[in-house]
């Protein structure tokens, strides 16, 4: 039986995104088996991977780091060592049944070994050529395999290095992983990873994150209220926001996998602060109550209400994986109450209530392409969305962003962009200003021929409504599939 290894920890392993895996899947380079790939293989594909390459062990030393800074800081976490030390015995004991194994299929080859031996006739008729020839092709099997094998026992080390510092969680029946360091909730860590679990209140009250412990070993990290039925435990039920994995874990546990999966919800959040950065456009940003934290999908919106005045959609600018910090990026139009109550009347801690999300402005996590993002103006604000929540998958090959500004715009958060440009290898930024509306898409076809092939990307636009057809028709023009270009109007 190969070693087999998730496709998560692969490219982890190896330093690359998963989308690079998957392609490779999709173009016959690897090969998977129940979802997991050969681990020979992948050491073929990426021969490289060596001891010697330090960057697995730069980032098993960030973790320690980030580990030991917890510690410190916040002393009921020492009982991390009971975490680690599980880790730990459980590769031991898949290290004694590898080498039971091991130990049997060496005896079986001896053994077969010997019987060629025996066996071998005398003389030089067709059936001592075929047997001659059987034993030649079983001797070069061996020798294959022990060429297949070097270097094998290297990746095998490195991947036990991560399995001791990082617990990797499998949700079933959508085969989504994440990892978790540390002492992290399972869903505090599957929200950072982009993943959309159920949950309620987070704090262990309402019993709405309870999820079913398929296999692996977790441990209670905080205490919680809801109190689940002898059945249920029996069953294997466990509360995600109340647990963390202590080895590999596989977790039966529902996922919004579209906005129709998401609860209407209506919160009072409250005002943190209000920033307008140039005279088109006010940022909002406020915060839930901690028992009623907003579940939401990047690139939604909401209904906002102020001070009793008429609601107002608007797109939410946040990352799903921080659910009680949102953020509003809100054009500034003359003469609207709603605007000029926010940038005249509304102070820290006032209350605004929401009503959502709404809206099918989603990343399809599915695609293994890579990512074009095209905004004008405000319409940044779900991009920012949709950009945060690809990060945290981790999954696209190459993500590309084209800022567009009209006259007395600016890309009032240019900065951001350009960090994730600085920071990211696979990031790629444009900032590009028209002097009209109207010649907006006029910039893309020199905008975009750096990139080879638009039928690699799905792209996603939030540009003002009468740019949504121009658009359309211009990328259609360049190459890009109708099926990947998913639109929105600025909110």
């Amino acid at each position: 039986m190969p070693r087999l290894i998730t496709l998560s920890r692969a490219a982890r392993l190896v330093g690359v995104k998963r989308g690079v895996l998957q392609k490779k899947i999709q173009e016959g380079e690897l090969h998977t088996f129940e979802g997991e790939i050969i681990l020979t293989e992948l050491l073929q594909a990426y021969p490289q991977t060596r001891v010697e390459d330090t960057t697995m062990l730069e980032r098993v030393e960030q973790i320690m780091e980030q580990a030991v800074n917890k510690v410190i800081q916040v002393p009921h976490h020492a009982t991390d060592a009971s975490t680690l030390a599980a880790r730990v015995l459980g590769l031991g004991q898949e290290l004694a049944k590898a080498r039971h194994e091991a130990r049997r299929y060496a005896r079986l080859i001896e053994e077969l070994k010997k019987k060629f031996r025996e066996f071998s006739p005398d003389g030089d008729n067709t059936q001592a050529q075929a047997f001659s020839k059987l034993a030649d092709w079983f001797r070069q099997a061996l020798n294959a395999t022990e060429a297949a094998d070097n270097g094998i026992d290297e990746i095998i080390a490195k991947e036990a290095f991560l399995r001791v510092m990082a617990a990797q969680v499998r949700i079933l029946p959508s085969g989504h992983e994440f990892f978790i360091e540390g002492s992290d909730s399972i869903l505090e860590a599957g929200l950072r990873g982009g993943l959309a679990l159920d949950y309620g209140c987070s704090n262990g009250n309402c019993g709405q994150c309870k999820a079913r412990l398929v296999s692996g070993q977790v441990r209670k990290v905080a205490p919680h209220d809801y109190v689940l039925t002898e059945v249920e435990k029996e069953l294997g039920y466990i509360l995600t926001c109340s647990n963390t994995a202590v080895t590999d874990v596989a977790l039966e546990a529902d996922e919004a996998l579209g906005s129709n999966d998401i609860p209407a919800q209506e919160i009072d959040i409250r005002v943190k602060k209000i920033e307008q950065p140039d005279q088109h456009v006010l940022i909002v940003n406020a915060k839930t109550p901690r028992t009623r934290r907003l579940r939401f999908l990047a690139g939604q919106y909401l209904a906002l209400v102020v001070d009793g005045l008429p609601a107002q959609d608007c797109s939410i600018a946040s990352c799903p994986c921080d659910d009680m910090n949102l953020q509003f990026h809100i054009p500034v139009i003359p003469g609207n109450p709603f605007v000029e109550q926010l940038a005249g009347n509304t102070r820290p801690n006032d209350v605004i209530t929401i009503n959502g999300p709404q809206g099918d402005f989603t990343l399809d996590e599915d695609s293994p392409r890579s990512l074009l993002f095209i905004a004008c103006n405000a319409g940044f604000a779900p991009v920012k969305s949709l950009i945060e929540h690809a990060m945290a998958l981790d999954s696209a090959e190459e993500i590309y962003l084209l800022w567009i500004t009209t006259p007395n715009n600016t890309h009032y958060q240019g900065n951001l962009c350009r960090s994730w440009d600085d920071a990211l290898d696979n990031f790629h930024y444009a900032a590009l200003q028209t002097d009209s509306e109207a010649a907006v898409t006029g910039l893309l076809p020199e905008a975009l021929a750096a990139i080879d092939g638009l039928d690699n990307f799905d792209c996603y636009a939030c540009v003002p409504s009468p740019l949504l057809d121009p658009l359309q028709s211009t990328l259609q023009r360049l190459g890009l599939p109708p099926s990947q270009l998913h639109m929105e109007p600025v909110r």
